[in-house]
């Protein structure tokens, strides 16, 4: 094996992510990218070169230097510590060099999902119906967009993947196809399903197996024009640079919102289609004022006189 490069079996690598393990096409996308970077920044090695650990290191470095998140950066640790993974158990290369590598440590205030308050909701959707600002033709498909975003807690990627048939406008929810092809069947307020129906007739036509979110030609929208729509969306309701507003910031506004509500954990795993609730157990952290309210009902500090 002395003789092949990192990028030799890049693709034999994704071939397995995506029909071995159902990894959907976003998340190869993903690996595809991180790989790209990877051999862009330290060359493409050969996969038994004695240097590789150290080039690992020094792309650590460099990504540092271009001012990448820990969470960015534990991403692409994740990339390669799966495809040398890959590597070795298929006998390609002999020694995992990513055993010694440790993924950095994020603290809790940096791990938290950042989220919306209500009250930048409210201004949203009132500024989204003010023609002033949005008068164009993509306007009804912004409304739209923040409001699935924000009701259904979707994926930007599930998002694009909802056709007309997976709406049940009688009992009130809406179908998600998510990661691994996996679907699960999340609740939807009434004024929105009644904002979709009103939008639905006003289609010149259409078949119930046409995408949901369609563009100013009828067709299917890409994750990237949402991402733009949102980009968009941000700048013409006057926010700051520094206010992080992304399709995934409505996911987890939407959850952050469910969980001061009430909402039970599993309930809300239920929901955002996480296999593990350790996951959902994020938004409890997210939640203080939750913590609070029950810290002030059960603690005997805050009930009894006596102590």
């Amino acid at each position: 094996m002395e003789n092949y490069k990192l990028s030799d079996f890049v693709e034999d690598f994704l071939t397995s992510k995506a029909i071995e393990e159902g990894c959907a096409s976003s998340t190869i996308k993903a690996y595809r990218y991180d790989l790209q970077k990877f051999i862009e920044l330290v060359g493409d090695l050969q996969i038994n070169s004695p240097l590789l650990r150290q080039k690992i290191r020094l792309f650590l470095k460099k990504l540092n230097e271009l001012n990448y998140t820990k969470k960015g950066i534990g991403r692409k640790i994740a990339t390669l510590r799966s495809y040398f993974k890959f590597l070795t158990l298929n006998e390609f290369m002999e020694k995992d060099p990513m055993s010694t590598i440790k993924t950095p440590k994020i603290k809790l205030e940096e791990s938290l999902p950042k989220f919306l308050r209500i009250s930048d909701m409210e201004e949203i959707f009132k500024k989204l119906k003010d023609r002033r600002l949005f008068n164009s033709r993509k306007s009804e498909r912004y409304y739209l967009i923040i409001r699935l975003l924000y009701s259904t807690m979707a994926r930007v990627s599930e998002l694009c993947n909802i056709r007309i048939r997976d709406i049940d406008f009688e009992r009130g929810y809406i179908r998600l196809r998510g990661k691994g092809n996996k679907e699960r069947i999340v609740p939807v307020d009434q004024k929105t399903l009644e904002i979709f129906k009103e939008h639905l007739k006003n289609r010149i036509r259409y078949d119930s197996e046409e995408p949901l979110l369609v563009n100013t030609r009828n067709q299917k929208l890409s994750p990237r024009v949402i991402q733009s729509d949102i980009k968009t969306i941000k700048e013409k309701c006057g926010f700051t640079d520094s206010k992080i507003i992304t399709p995934h910031v409505f996911r987890h506004t939407g959850a952050t919102h469910l969980r001061r509500s009430g909402m039970d954990i599993s309930e809300l795993q239920d929901i955002l289609g996480h296999s593990s609730p350790n996951t959902t157990r994020i938004y409890a952290k997210n939640d203080i004022t939750k913590l609070k309210e029950s810290y002030s009902q059960m603690h005997p500090l805050s009930n009894n006189e006596k102590i």
